[in-house]
């Protein structure tokens, strides 16, 4: 192998480098970037298996009431106490 083969290929070499460089570094971002939503998600599950847990034990107390109009007062006032506290909005 010449010295100018030595120096071509080793000048290939570095372009590969730095391209991998860069593909290693694009990642990073988007592994970060990922890393970000899923906590963010797993913030917003914990939250809606709040809210679900809540309307659960809101519903299993409305059926416990006989008369139809206080289960719907019951569950109406449930969520509005949700909204209020701004732990409930629709979709």
């Amino acid at each position: 192998m010449t010295i100018n083969e030595i120096i071509q290929q080793n000048e290939e070499l570095q372009l590969r480098y730095a391209r991998a460089l860069n593909t290693i570094a694009a990642l990073e971002r988007k592994i970060a970037k990922l890393q970000k939503e899923n906590k963010e998600l797993l913030e917003e599950n914990k939250k809606l298996k709040k809210y679900n847990n809540i309307l659960m034990r809101a519903i299993e107390i409305a059926l416990t009431i006989r008369d139809r109009e206080k289960q719907d007062l019951h569950l109406k006032k449930v969520l509005e106490k949700l909204k209020e506290t701004g732990e409930f909005t629709k979709g």
